[in-house]
């Protein structure tokens, strides 16, 4: 009986939850979200456009900001054209071609941007946009198309010829998306067929329509989040670019703390007289009016004494002061240290939507090996977006080359087909396949120990020379061409080229002495 009544005694088990603690609505948090949709859906075009502004802005005043944008670009947009197939013609043919197309009288229709510049200025627009643009026109020229101006009209056309605005067709606004501004392939799910393209208008600021451009005459790209439920690209510095405002705004309003401490520089302490002080003696200190003295006598009403004349830089500086008067300096903590700490600790958070490592921005918040760690995990981060750039720059040279090889005009002035058929490249696939773009590689931090490293890798077969060179922006074959070429100059001029460190022996010393050696033993 007594078992009994202790076991009913005894409380239940706790029952085993089931269940994310992330959906739950607690006091502690926020709500978790309710919704899922698409991202035009969650971002529409109205929002969409603040953002772009905000970063736009941010860019145009924040340091921080704009120097993130532009490391990222030095890492992930600057690539090298290649091509080499060792048919010496076709090789020469190919890369003259590509020589003469990056020049901005050749490749921009604004003939303001060269290839390099442009594809600079392409990922730029998608780091502060999302996405961009750029239309392939007739005589391999591109046209540049900004994130915004992808979008659905708000006005018409303009008619030069009747000096009015057109009306927008009715064809357009009925199948233009009003949040993404493109027009969705109906037999290919999730593929854009058209591109709504829009001009600022006669003012600047307006999204005029211009027409609408088929999606494969237009090289887009764009930063994704979602995997299918998103047609245009969202900014990776969303993430980063409320931080950035504030440590800009953080910084301004400190400024103009210390500013206002400068201003105070020297503070006069005056001792009034007070209730117990004799009459005489606050006379004597020289005590402002109403100040009661000794047995209820009024001070006297002289004024402080104390004179302080004009500070030069040229003259003493001399103070004549009453018997309890001080000077004090006032002097400005601003920035705290606390302030400063934290402001280091958001630029870190911030960064990191660029996958930048702090050490990029200050040297001396690391050691030298830790460089070079934050280096190696920067350029895996840099890899995945180099690759994007890659299949965009591909698209590019398969696009100049077909043009090329079918165009009668430029056919017959670069002889392309003749010479590739020569060469044995029957097809225009085969050629395409041939081009490589190659990404530029990071900079040596320390040459000598990196080199050493990569030597002994070579030597047991973990890597090789020209990936080695690749690595750092650097073309195997062509540095061979070129230290072949300075070789044949030297010997020409009668002048040794030094390949060993200096003062290392060479194989052919060594086997010198070593003869000479065994002839003095004989």
């Amino acid at each position: 009986m007594a078992a009994r009544r202790k076991a009913a005694s005894t409380p239940p088990a706790a029952a085993v939850r089931l269940d994310y603690d992330a959906t739950k609505t607690t006091g502690r948090r926020r709500a978790p979200s309710t919704s899922v949709v698409a991202e035009h859906v969650m971002l529409p075009d109205s929002k969409r456009k603040k953002l772009l502004a905000t970063v736009q802005d941010q860019q145009r005043n924040a340091s921080a900001a704009a120097w993130m944008i532009r490391r990222h670009l030095d890492y992930v947009s600057k690539f090298r054209f290649q091509f080499r197939t060792g048919k010496d013609a076709l090789d020469k043919v190919v890369n003259r071609l590509f020589h003469w197309h990056a020049q901005p009288r050749n490749f921009d229709i604004a003939a303001r941007f060269g290839r390099e510049e442009m594809f600079r200025m392409f990922e730029a627009e998608k780091v502060t946009a999302g996405d961009a643009g750029m239309i392939k026109l007739s005589g391999l020229m591109l046209q540049a198309i900004e994130s915004d101006l992808i979008a659905y009209p708000k006005v018409g056309k303009y008619n030069p010829k009747t000096k009015r605005i057109d009306q927008i067709p009715k064809a357009v606004l009925d199948s233009v998306n009003k949040d993404t501004g493109v027009v969705m392939d109906p037999d290919r799910p999730g593929r854009v067929a058209q591109f709504c393209i829009c001009s600022r208008g006669q003012d600047g600021k307006s999204v005029a329509f211009d027409h609408l451009e088929p999606a494969e005459n237009v090289i887009f790209d764009a930063y994704w989040t979602r995997f299918s439920s998103q047609v245009r690209g969202v900014s990776p510095l969303s993430t980063a670019i409320n931080s950035i405002q504030d440590v800009y705004e953080g910084v301004d309003f400190n400024l103009a703390k210390a500013k206002v401490h400068a201003l105070f520089g020297i503070a006069l302490m005056r001792d009034y007289a007070g209730a117990n002080t004799p009459g005489e003696v606050a006379a004597e200190w020289g005590a402002a009016s109403g100040v009661q003295g000794a047995e209820g006598e009024e001070a006297v009403t002289e004024p402080i004494s104390a004179k302080l004349q004009e500070i030069k830089p040229n003259e003493m500086l001399m103070l004549d002061m009453d018997t309890r008067g001080r000077i004090e300096t006032v002097e400005s903590k601003t920035p705290s240290s606390e302030f400063r700490e934290f402001q280091e600790l958001v630029l870190r958070l911030a960064f990191l939507a660029l996958d930048i490592p702090y050490s990029a921005f200050n040297s001396k918040a690391t050691s030298f090996s830790g460089m070079i760690a934050d280096q190696n995990l920067y350029e895996v981060s840099c890899r995945s977006k180099r690759e994007k750039n890659s299949w965009k720059r591909r698209e590019y040279s398969d696009w100049v080359l077909e043009t090329v090889w079918n165009d009668p005009k430029l056919s017959a002035a670069w002889n392309l087909k003749q010479i590739a058929n020569d060469a044995g490249f029957s097809r225009l696939r085969e050629l395409q396949e041939e081009v490589e773009w190659v990404p530029s590689g990071f900079p040596w931090l320390m040459k000598g120990q990196e080199i050493e490293g990569d030597t002994k890798a070579i030597a047991i077969g973990a890597d090789n020379i020209i990936d080695s060179c690749t690595r750092r922006g650097s073309n195997f074959f062509e540095n061979i061409d070129k230290q072949a070429e300075a070789e044949a100059y030297a010997k020409e001029k009668g002048v040794a080229l030094v390949k060993g460190l200096p003062g290392q022996a060479v194989a052919q010393d060594v086997v010198d002495g070593v003869e000479e050696k065994e002839g003095e033993d004989e």
